[in-house]
């Protein structure tokens, strides 16, 4: 038995799960602000020894930004992906070299050799961006025709 299979199907898959975990992130960030705001108790804790704590509206600004622009860059390659369009690979690899530097510079920027964003976050930015890598080998893959079951 044979059925068709191609890297653009996996692809397009692959971005919609990549859409769906970022819309997530984006709504545990609105949650975890209004409640915990561990991202403010984070930068207090971190910076109360050392004198003056600054705004901690700062990492949330960055992100919010890091994951709204992701959001974008998703919905926008994955509708590309869907109508097969032909700049899809190199937008999408485009996107995912600048949202990979912004995550992994959320994942290692440190002051005070403590980590600016909390444990929880710098784990969603490490394991965005290792998404990321791995949507990226899907979308570079040699286009399989025919798979035999």
């Amino acid at each position: 038995m044979e059925r068709s299979a191609s890297r653009r199907t996996a692809f397009t898959i692959a971005l919609g799960v990549g859409l769906a975990a970022t819309l997530i992130a984006i709504i545990w960030m609105v949650v975890d602000r209004a409640t915990t705001n561990s991202i403010s108790a984070h930068v207090t804790s971190l910076y109360s020894p050392y004198g003056d704590v600054p705004d901690p509206i700062v990492p949330w600004i960055f992100l919010y930004f890091t994951f709204g622009l992701g959001a974008i860059c998703w919905a926008v390659t994955l509708l590309g992906s869907v109508r097969n369009a032909g700049w899809v690979r190199w937008f999408s690899t485009g996107c995912f070299l600048a949202g990979t530097v912004l995550l992994v510079f959320g994942f290692l920027v440190s002051e005070h050799n403590t980590a600016i964003l909390s444990t929880g976050w710098r784990v969603v930015c490490l394991c965005m961006a290792i998404y990321g890598t791995v949507v990226m080998l899907i979308a570079w893959l040699p286009t399989t025709d025919r798979i035999r079951a």
